[in-house]
């Protein structure tokens, strides 16, 4: 599981910029064998069938920021190329990347408008050859059939990306607030085994702070600016503890607890902790009249 962990981490690294670049490149490909392999309907691909195509990869790159206008653009591109006898693209190649971002990103609704429109389309068209004009359908349901399979395939997959979304966002989360009652060694170890985790330390320094006078000036002002007044005062103790590597154990109230030497030992923990209480104490002399401690 951890290699797993390490190996995602390590694709994850990889610049955002080169990985949309790589999309777009293979996209370009995809869409280029496309033109060339299609069936024909009577004109040869020209420059501007791969122009059209090259567009479509082009427009792909801006998916990140634009996930919703880069699906209207595809398909607006992709329409542009259906109105010339150029030969049959798949819609789900030309549109593939820019429908599974735009659902992955949340847009439903519209990319399921869309793929739907691309991919029964096909279907009116081969009616009106059949009904209209008496030509054979087994040609155009050879065409339309994988088409819609495959245009099917993208929405499963922007699907899945969503969901892998939506589960590493409360992954996130929950990491947070693991993180708000552990010590990030701690909470590794913790993803990593279910043993109980149980250490010794022979030395450690802990530093306990209380406000001075906190009951008396809650009284005196309202609820709203008490808690915005602590949760501000102690966010700087917060940086100060991280600015000495020092542990942040809990809050109680008005009450500020952090230790130096756990869970990682260090020989300096009592000059660390020295250090920060009296970074503390001048921090806390420094506020304002109207905030709590002083």
């Amino acid at each position: 599981m951890s290699r797993l962990r390490a190996l995602r981490d390590r694709l994850g690294q990889i610049p955002a910029p080169l990985v949309d670049a790589l999309l777009a490149l293979v996209l370009l490909v995809a869409i280029s064998i496309a033109i060339t392999t299609g069936p024909s309907q009577g004109e040869e691909p020209d420059v501007l069938a791969d122009g059209l195509g090259a567009a479509i990869a082009l427009v792909s790159l801006s998916r990140r920021r634009w996930p919703l206008a880069t699906l209207f653009a595809s398909a607006t591109l992709l329409f542009a190329d259906n109105q010339f006898d150029y030969p049959g693209l798949f819609a789900a190649v030309p549109l593939s990347v820019s429908l599974a971002t735009a659902w992955a990103a949340g847009h439903i609704g519209w990319s399921l408008a869309i793929g739907v429109w691309f991919a029964l389309t096909p279907f009116g068209f081969i009616a009106y050859q059949t009904l209209v004009e008496g030509r054979p359908m087994e040609e155009f349901l050879n065409r339309a059939i994988p088409d819609a399979a495959l245009m099917g395939a993208v929405i499963f997959l922007g699907e899945a990306l969503r969901s892998r979304r939506a589960l590493e966002r409360e992954q996130a989360r929950s990491e947070g607030l693991l993180l708000n009652v552990l010590p990030a060694p701690i909470a590794e170890r913790l993803k990593d085994t279910d043993a109980v985790i149980a250490d010794a330390y022979h030395e450690a320094t802990v530093m306990f702070a209380d406000l001075v006078d906190f009951t008396g000036r809650s009284e005196r002002i309202a609820p709203e600016e008490m808690v915005r007044a602590l949760d501000d005062l102690f966010s700087v103790f917060d940086e100060l503890a991280r600015r000495h590597g020092l542990e942040k154990i809990k809050t109680i109230g008005d009450a500020y607890m952090a230790a130096a030497g756990v869970p990682v030992p260090r020989p300096d923990h009592a000059d660390a902790v020295a250090d920060l209480a009296i970074e503390v104490r001048e921090a806390v002399a420094g506020r304002s009249t109207r905030k709590v401690g002083r």
